[in-house]
């Protein structure tokens, strides 16, 4: 996940890399044509739908209704290939990649994605300063984790994140249909601009043998704050440096060994 991390078999089951800026109200879906066609042999799948609510809007600004008469809005277009296991998303403010690795599918690294969304950003940015006269000016960048934590189950998970898998964890009563919680710091320790969120979430998936199995998801997910000084790159380095720093932290160096860690 970093220089100061390697694992040859990472757990990592999705990632997100999302950049978030300033709205361009002049761009529109068919200003972005082009990128249908170059991307098309690699995400041949297109779907368009509502947009999302403006990121920098609060839920309470958040619902918005289109009056008869007003410009339609652009919507969402995403792009995947055919297994929807890779997707690019964009609307008028933000464009984001989006990863998923199933059974026997290899997480390359968080450069290789990485530069894809750098390229492809890159390429939807001129498109947009073509059309609208802006290249857009990224406010926040993001990166979100999430990894599966086979045969431990979320209780189990919550303990050991939270007692640095010193304590086991047991009920009183019948295991939950669900269990898991969020922790969230607007500051990391590591970055005063980089809000970091940790989460444990009960998932019920396949073992070894093919058997279900209690397990769980280990969420991580960061955003980083973008100034007009800021290289917007490197403060998505900075929001990953903050995940994995966390990473570290809230799991068990036995963990780790099993999935890869060099000793």
């Amino acid at each position: 996940m970093s220089d100061s991390l390697r694992l040859t078999r990472p757990p990592v089951h999705e990632v997100r890399l999302a950049l978030m800026f300033q709205e361009l109200p002049k761009l529109r879906t068919l200003d972005l044509a082009p990128l249908r066609v170059e991307w098309r042999d690699e995400y041949p799948e297109l779907q368009e739908s509502t947009p999302l609510p403006p990121w920098q809007a609060s839920e309470r600004e958040a619902v918005e209704f289109v009056g008869s008469g007003v410009s339609w809005p652009m919507g969402l277009c995403s792009l995947s290939t055919d297994l929807g296991d890779r997707r690019i998303k964009f609307q008028q403010d933000r464009f984001i990649l989006h990863w998923t690795f199933g059974e026997g599918q290899q997480y390359p690294g968080y450069q290789s994605l990485r530069a894809e969304l750098l390229e492809k950003f890159d390429q939807f940015s001129k498109l947009s300063h073509d059309a609208s006269g802006t290249i857009p000016e990224v406010k926040r960048a993001d990166a979100r984790y999430v990894n599966r934590l086979s045969g431990i189950s979320s209780h189990e998970a919550m303990t050991g994140v939270l007692t640095g898998w010193s304590a086991s964890s047991a009920f009183p009563f019948r295991e939950p249909d669900y269990s898991g919680f969020r922790v969230h710091y607007f500051e990391s320790e590591l970055d005063s601009r980089v809000e970091v969120l940790i989460g444990v979430d009960s998932i019920v998936a396949e073992d070894a043998s093919g058997e279900l199995a209690d397990s769980s998801s280990l969420l991580l997910e960061a955003e980083a704050r973008v100034d007009m000084e800021d290289n917007f790159a490197s403060r998505l380095d900075a929001a990953h440096d903050v995940i994995t720093k966390a990473f570290l932290e809230i799991t068990s160096t036995q963990m780790r060994r099993e999935w890869g860690e060099p000793e």
